[in-house]
Formats: structure tokens, sequence, C-alpha cells
């Protein structure tokens, strides 16, 4: 799922702009930004959320 800049991220994780596949940490709540690659259609794609990798190592 994508996510428009504006929006509040649904997780804390990794996550990439779907033009350039730039990655961003961002932390749930906090206001996806524009990709400061400045993309204008970029959305953003939650990529890892946090927690994962020790998931599938545990």
């Amino acid at each position: 799922m994508t996510y428009k800049p504006g929006t509040k991220a649904p997780s804390t994780g990794i996550y990439w702009c779907s033009v350039c596949k730039r990655p961003e940490r961002f932390t749930e709540g906090q206001d996806l930004p524009s990709c400061k690659n400045l993309c204008g259609r970029g959305r953003w794609d939650l990529l890892r959320p946090d927690g994962e990798a020790e998931k599938k190592q545990g």
C-alpha cells in the first residue's frame, strides 16, 4: 500500500519513495513529507516495519 505525502505514517519503519526508491525511516503518526528528491508523483511504500528483522531471527 502507498501513502501520499501529508498523511500520517501508519507504523514505524523504513519507507521508500515509489518513484526513486529513496529509503527513509518514519515513526508512527509522523506526517509523511514530500520526497527530498522532489519526485512530484512520489508516494511512500512501507518497505520494512520495525521489529520485522527480529521476528525472522527468532
